[in-house]
């Protein structure tokens, strides 16, 4: 999603009716300002959004357009997360969570990265995630979407990863950021899951 979003806009939602909301957009990463119009999440039998839309709830979205319409990214509503005071909330469904424990004989992966995920109460509703500083998220989304890319394979699988970025520059931020770090884990490992 940080990748290929058309539009990446963090706001308050000021209006709603039955089929849209509009987002005063208070920061983008894309460039975008003013108000946008976006189509909601609808509820269907494999997911459903945490809490019904209300104005006042300020989102950070990765956006794109289907049927004229923008929406957020991913048939799960993955690419809505809440904003509470300084904190955005991730998605479960959007990173990597830890694996079931390994048998005794087996033992995980050294090099495995994964996110320990919540349950929080949101805006009324319980949101599965984790909890993220938002001016370190920004940072680290503006990092990915500068320094990594890929296109889409015949079966939407992502293929011809590039890094676009100097590689101390991608040390340091490895270093500083797990979700940078785990970004170029998944473009430069050797082996498949």
């Amino acid at each position: 999603m940080v990748i290929k979003a058309e539009k990446i806009v963090f706001g308050t939602i000021i209006e709603l009716d039955s089929n849209y909301f509009t987002l005063n957009i208070e920061g983008s990463l894309t460039s975008d300002s003013g108000t946008l119009k976006i189509a909601k999440f609808h509820d269907w039998s494999c997911a459903v959004r945490w809490t019904e839309y209300k104005v006042g709830q300020r989102l950070f979205l990765f956006l794109t357009t289907w049927n004229d319409e923008l929406i957020s990214m991913s048939g799960g509503n993955e690419g809505e997360h809440p904003i509470v005071n300084n904190s955005v909330y991730i998605h479960g469904f959007s990173i990597p969570i830890p694996p079931p424990p390994p048998s005794p004989e087996k033992k995980w992966r050294k090099d495995l990265i994964y996110f320990e995920t919540e349950h929080f109460d949101i805006y009324g509703g319980e949101y599965f995630g984790i909890q993220w500083n938002l001016s370190e998220f920004i940072e680290a989304v503006s990092f990915i979407r500068n320094c990594f890319n890929f296109t889409y394979g015949r079966y939407q699988e992502r293929t011809n990863w590039q890094i676009k970025c100097d590689n101390s520059e991608l040390e340091r931020m490895c270093e500083e950021s797990k979700l940078v770090n785990w970004v170029n884990y998944e473009v430069t490992r050797k082996y498949e899951r």
